[in-house]
């Protein structure tokens, strides 16, 4: 495992430092300091807003296996969960939240699971529709017909019973434990209102998440092109690979790109990403990790 932290750290690293060598790195702090702070904080209702999505989202999961929390509390879990995906490739950390749940752990970890899930799909879906409508770029394209069949394996993987017991094996676990994980997935996906009611929800969490990306483009320049706000799906599920640490480098590199594309300053587009990820992931993973001090139910 250490090697391929070691990759990632080298990944994450490179490109950044690639980024800044072909950047205006004066240009950069003159964009941060010169955002408009009044304005980026009128972002700060709807980040809220999509926390509350996240966590009604997560409560309608686990209602399908019976177990009942109040919205505070799975609001709670999910600002942990967002801690340790912060730490993790892919978010991958997020499975924590399984573990501050009285639940069987092969029940609660598939809720998770399909949190994600829905989140991909959601997210593959508007970023098609937005290559395709704003930004037709080779490379883009190119990418695209890379990330989406990487993804579809990925949520194939977790829904085979074969690989999922095999996976299970590699950490000692049981064939009860695989049965109880298919069974929870079984229910999710046989749930149709189920699942409308979440992959709407979802849709309503990057619609605010697209609204907070449009207030940080403007606080950083009004001039910039209002397109570029629907290059988000792309940059947020391009740095969901796990190549790098929290996707660092590759969604700066995405978003440079795009705004290249748009003959907009490459210092915005280098910005714009890490602004909105100290707005909507970190800040909220601190929190979290306020939380993680607390005591485990």
């Amino acid at each position: 495992m250490k090697w391929k932290t070691a990759i990632k750290v080298a990944v994450t690293s490179g490109l950044m430092l690639y980024l800044i060598s072909k950047l205006d790195v004066n240009a950069i702090y003159e964009a941060f300091i010169q955002m408009d702070l009044a304005l980026l904080s009128l972002s700060l209702p709807f980040i809220a807003l999509m926390y509350l999505i996240k966590a009604r989202k997560w409560q309608a999961l686990l209602d399908c296996i019976n177990v009942r929390i109040p919205i505070r509390r799975s609001l709670e879990i999910i600002l942990i969960g967002t801690f340790y995906g912060a730490l993790t490739p892919g978010r991958a950390g997020e499975v924590s939240r399984a573990f501050y749940l009285d639940a069987e752990k092969s029940r609660s970890i598939p809720t998770v699971i399909m949190d994600r899930v829905i989140d991909v799909i959601c997210l593959l879906t508007l970023s098609v529709l937005s290559t395709a409508l704003f930004f037709k770029d080779r490379s883009l394209i190119y990418l695209m017909v890379l990330a989406v069949p990487l993804f579809i394996s990925g949520i194939v993987i977790t829904m085979n019973e074969r690989i999922v017991s095999f996976a299970f094996k590699s950490f000692s676990q049981g064939k009860e434990y695989t049965e109880n994980y298919m069974k929870t997935i079984r229910e999710i996906t046989g749930n149709r209102k189920v699942l409308l009611f979440t992959f709407s929800l979802t849709l309503g969490y990057y619609i605010l998440n697209l609204i907070v990306y449009w207030i940080v483009i403007k606080s950083l320049s009004p001039a910039l092109n209002n397109i570029l706000t629907f290059s988000l799906p792309i940059i947020v599920i391009l740095g969901n690979f796990p190549i790098s640490i929290s996707g660092f480098g590759v969604r700066e590199f995405a978003s440079v790109t795009i705004f290249q594309m748009l003959n907009e300053n490459s210092a915005y587009g280098f910005t714009c990403p890490v602004v909105l990820y100290l707005l909507t992931s970190l800040s909220p993973a601190l929190l979290g990790f306020l939380f993680t001090l607390r005591k485990k139910v």
